[in-house]
């Protein structure tokens, strides 16, 4: 009989084998849910658990509730924002993320998001495609050297943005209240407050979590003080941006397009009010996405599992107040 229990509570990657190859070291019984919506079934799995891995599943208070001797809720990605932080704390269950796997991954993704919208490169193919072959419909296009690139944030993922973006000469400025303007320096980044990032930037790439202060930070006056040749450029979470203004933004013209690979809700249906617009791109929340990357995210939260199945602490811990508990 095995010493353990672990639930993988959903898995959108192509195969869950990565985790069932980390955990077989376990010596533990590892359940895949078969429906994580049915929520009585979800509770009753993990109220046998010793230690669950969620990617995209709601863990909130009353599903942590029934989780009798879990200890660990581990995400397979950086935001933890489906999961009751609060209430995993107070009982105990450590929380941990992922946070490097996807860094090259994403920052390739808001690079090539970039290049996309300023290039006109879908406009283009569908009109060729359509039998169309002319320039005239996307003009203007604008080269890219000199221009600014702004970054909100300034983690991991913007750092290595940054690090494309002086590859194509774009001069790049970042706001992030927590980055010192001599660890920006050191990456050849310009810090600015957030207002002048608005205004300033050419191209506008979002790096934020969504939390109370960061939901919406994106709406109706931002769109109206940048300039009305600029691209938003979005890989972190859809929450951050206003969607209506946006939309209204884009019919007035305040701003030139947006590449997106997040929206506010996943999975958001056929008539989405942005996709009637030629000049937004919107992918699947699909900027992690390679083979290798994929696999990374399997394997790093399985591993948090292995550790604290083996008694040791986890390493990327999001309720580090448990750690000296």
């Amino acid at each position: 009989m095995a010493r353990f229990k672990v639930v993988i509570t959903d898995s959108p990657f192509p195969s869950p084998e990565p985790f069932f190859e980390t955990l077989r070291e376990a010596e533990a019984e590892v359940v895949l849910a078969e429906n994580p919506e049915d929520r009585a079934a979800l509770a009753a799995l993990c109220a046998e658990a010793d230690a669950v891995i969620v990617t995209y599943a709601q863990i909130d208070a009353e599903l942590i509730g029934a989780m009798e001797k879990n200890r660990l809720l581990a995400r397979t990605g950086v935001a933890v924002n489906n999961i009751d932080l609060a209430a995993a704390t107070a009982k105990g269950i450590f929380v941990t993320n992922v946070v490097t796997a996807q860094v090259p991954d994403v920052a390739n993704h808001a690079i090539a998001l970039l290049l996309t919208v300023a290039k006109k490169i879908v406009l283009l193919n569908n009109l060729v495609k359509g039998g169309l072959w002319s320039l005239a419909p996307a003009d203007p296009v604008y080269k890219l050297d000199g221009r600014v690139l702004g970054l909100a944030g300034f983690g991991n993922i913007p750092r290595a943005v940054a690090r494309r973006a002086r590859g194509f000469d774009l001069k790049v400025m970042a706001h992030d209240p927590y980055v010192s303007a001599e660890a920006m320096a050191e990456h050849g980044v310009e810090k600015v407050d957030f207002d002048g990032l608005i205004r300033e930037s050419d191209y506008l790439s979002i790096h934020l979590p969504l939390t109370g202060d960061t939901r919406n930070i994106f709406g109706r006056a931002e769109f109206r003080a940048m300039k009305n040749t600029a691209l938003l450029i979005n890989t972190a979470r859809g929450g951050v941006i206003d969607e209506p203004a946006l939309v209204e933004a884009l019919k007035s013209g305040e701003i030139a397009g947006a590449g997106l690979d997040v929206l506010s809700t996943e999975f958001p249906g056929q008539d989405h009010p942005l996709y009637k617009f030629d000049n937004v791109v919107i992918t699947p929340h699909s900027a992690y996405l390679s083979v290798e990357c994929v696999r990374d995210l399997q394997r790093s939260a399985a591993l948090e599992v292995l550790r604290v199945l083996k008694g040791e602490k986890p390493v990327s811990v999001v309720n580090r107040e448990l750690l000296s508990s």
